[in-house]
């Protein structure tokens, strides 16, 4: 006779195992779990012991597999005359109502969901990919869903395009932990604005900065709702804003050139755009001939250049300073683009010089969106975007 209790694999409480089969193939095992009638049944609305017994019935759920065999439980439980709630089921510790897997299977499913696909979990656990994501996203919505956010100081926000044609999202990032603290579809002034709504008031009161790009609807936002917070606009975005300034008036010169001299520019695009550091031995020689057969061009990338120096001043009334002899530079090229750009950096220099107080960027954004689009991609998409948005915070909580 075995000494092993089959019990110590189903540790349910207040039920006990009756039988046990398994099927010719062992692909399938069959486990009928019965109440131990030396407990009383349990109300599961008010979770009083009840003796009265309205009736008795049969669930069906799955369990963990047991090597590659499915384990099917059919469960006997009970109905209770409750004199506080009424006719309810006995109460199942390890069962969720309605659920139609065990507690520990569901966890079981949302553990290998955080490292694997929908589908590959699917044929692993042999149920289908909608039971899967189901069970996986109520594991998701029960620990990140509703979690209350306080001690709010730096936020952190973006948009990531989400599908071609300019379908983007808006991202909002607690800064200091890296955590995503919600995705909102667009990247509208209510796209902020409603993520503002729903802080409690002090936590609004607590947020001292936030790092955005030069979006006027987030700006907006911001302004409406949380306007004792600094707005600061980062390095990258105002260096890639006049990238585009500087591929623009190279397009307008090279049509100035005759036919043979335009060959001269081919492929030269990034050269303007690359920082000098990263620029390689056979580069550097290219670049300076293409600078001196273009005043203009010259004038525009030593521009690029200085204009990085803006983030590095510590105190306002200095960066103010530099900006307004950068500035001055730019007018006197008398380039359209330029002119119009400096007209920019003007508009929204107090976001720019803010940099000196908090010297944050979206830089750690970017390098979630990088997760983002890995998660996307390795779904190949998510038609739910509540899961989706859920499974970003899990990334980075």
């Amino acid at each position: 006779m075995s000494k092993h209790k089959i019990r110590r694999w189903f540790p349910f409480v207040h039920f006990r195992v009756s039988e046990i089969t398994v099927n010719e193939t062992g692909q399938e095992t069959h486990v009928v779990v019965v109440p131990n009638k030396r407990y009383a049944a349990c109300c599961s609305e008010c979770l009083e012991k009840r003796r009265n017994i309205h009736s008795y019935h049969i669930r069906y759920i799955y369990d963990l597999p047991i090597a590659e065999s499915v384990v099917k439980l059919e469960i006997h439980y009970r109905k209770v005359l409750c004199p506080s709630c009424g006719i309810r089921i006995e109460h199942i510790d390890f069962v969720e109502p309605y659920g139609h897997v065990t507690k520990r299977f569901a966890q079981y499913i949302a553990s290998l969901c955080k490292v694997m696909t929908i589908r590959d979990v699917a044929q692993h656990v042999k149920l289908s990919w909608y039971q899967v994501k189901e069970i996986d996203k109520a594991h998701l919505q029960a620990h990140y869903e509703n979690v209350p956010i306080d001690m709010l100081r730096i936020l952190s926000v973006d948009e990531i395009a989400i599908k071609k044609r300019h379908h983007s999202m808006t991202v909002i990032l607690n800064y200091e932990t890296g955590t995503i603290l919600c995705m909102n579809k667009d990247r509208k002034t209510e796209s902020l604005g409603d993520f503002f709504k729903s802080l409690p008031e002090t936590t609004l009161a607590g947020i001292e900065a936030i790092a955005i790009d030069m979006w006027d609807p987030y700006i907006k936002a911001i302004k409406d709702h949380c306007s004792h917070a600094a707005i600061v606009f980062d390095l990258f975005h105002v260096v890639a804003a006049f990238n585009r300034v500087i591929d623009k008036v190279r397009n307008e010169e090279i049509n100035k050139f005759t036919k043979n001299d335009k060959r001269l520019f081919k492929k030269s695009k990034y050269l303007f755009l690359k920082n000098p550091e990263n620029l390689d031995a056979e580069e550097r020689p290219r670049l300076k001939d293409l600078l001196r057969l273009n005043e203009t061009l010259s004038t525009v990338y030593i521009l690029k250049e200085h204009i990085k120096r803006l983030w590095s001043y510590r105190y306002k009334k200095s960066a103010q300073g530099f900006l307004n002899y950068w500035c001055s530079l730019a007018y006197e090229t008398g380039v359209q683009l330029v002119v119009k750009f400096a007209n920019m950096l003007t508009k929204y220099s107090y976001g720019i010089l803010n940099h000196c107080l908090y010297p944050i960027h979206t830089g750690k954004l970017e390098g979630v969106n990088n997760k983002i689009k890995v998660i996307k991609r390795k779904a190949y998409g998510f038609r739910d975007f509540k899961y989706f948005e859920l499974k970003c915070i899990q990334a980075t909580s």
